[in-house]
């Protein structure tokens, strides 16, 4: 039983926890190619992840913001060249980066509305290397959306975010009442004991017991509920129209999920399936 514990809190470490080196990632495809020793000893002491990096730039002019506090946050102002409508503010997925968000944000800017591009805390160009999957970084959420709205005080604000990002805008809502304009929310997953499970199950692992404790240690570790970070608990409180979108073959968030957080919406909203 100990050592079971003790597996289970090295694995939680490193899901939460990035390295600061430049290593290739491991999926489940790289760990069959290792030895047997490699394997038992990515099973004992778990996966260490690379912390991300913005390595492409905008194409087109933009400044550099770093929103103060702790941590530091780094984002990417990206304004329209049409009349601004706007202003959108986007929020990454889990290990990824504001620059996988360049191409939505472009679609964006050409219809008219400024953009915001903004790095969670351990990621990217934001200071640590640690994550809450969407927990602590509703902060970052607020943060982000109260600096875009002293800045555009006259424009209308809206908030689009992709998995860990679409949860953490769910969670600033629930924590802080945003009164953005406007969600759109990427495939959010139903919550973190839904996202585990999903895990262990894509990994061939048993779902008795074993996600509750990587759960428990998980949120020993980074100071939050970890049981009770639930999307569908969060989007009770939404009472802005929301578009939900969700990607019919993702093997990571189920339709079900989404739609599970689609039945607790009050608001206006939609679900595009893509």
């Amino acid at each position: 039983v100990i050592g079971l514990n003790v597996v289970l809190y090295n694995h939680a470490y490193y899901f939460t926890h990035f390295i600061d080196a430049d290593i290739p990632r491991i999926n489940s495809q790289t760990v069959q190619q290792q030895g047997w020793q490699e394997r038992l000893k990515l099973g004992f002491f778990g996966v260490e992840i690379p912390k991300s990096h913005n390595k492409i730039l905008p194409e087109v002019p933009f400044k550099t913001i770093h929103l103060m506090g702790t941590p530091q946050l780094e984002a990417w102002m990206i304004p329209t060249e049409r009349r601004a409508q706007g202003v959108v503010v986007l929020f990454h997925g889990y290990t990824s980066k504001k620059s996988a968000q360049l191409s939505v944000a472009r679609a964006f800017r050409q219809v008219g509305y400024h953009t915001f591009l903004v790095d969670f805390r351990g990621h990217g160009g934001s200071a640590g290397l640690q994550t809450t999957i969407g927990y602590h970084e509703a902060d970052d959420v607020k943060r982000a959306f109260e600096h875009v709205q002293r800045r555009y005080p006259q424009l209308p604000v809206g908030l689009y975010g992709t998995s860990m990002g679409a949860v953490g805008i769910l969670k600033a809502v629930y924590d802080y009442d945003l009164s953005a304009d406007r969600l759109i929310l990427e495939c959010p997953f139903e919550s973190m004991k839904t996202a585990i499970h999903r895990r262990f199950e894509n990994l061939d692992l048993p779902t008795v017991l074993l996600p509750d404790l990587l759960l428990f240690w998980g949120g020993w570790q980074n100071d939050m509920d970890a049981f009770q970070h639930s999307s569908t608990r969060y989007a009770q409180r939404v009472s802005m129209p929301t578009l939900l979108l969700h990607g019919q073959h993702d093997a990571r968030v189920a339709r079900s999920e989404v739609e599970a957080i689609v039945s607790q919406l009050t608001a206006p909203h939609e679900l595009d399936l893509l």
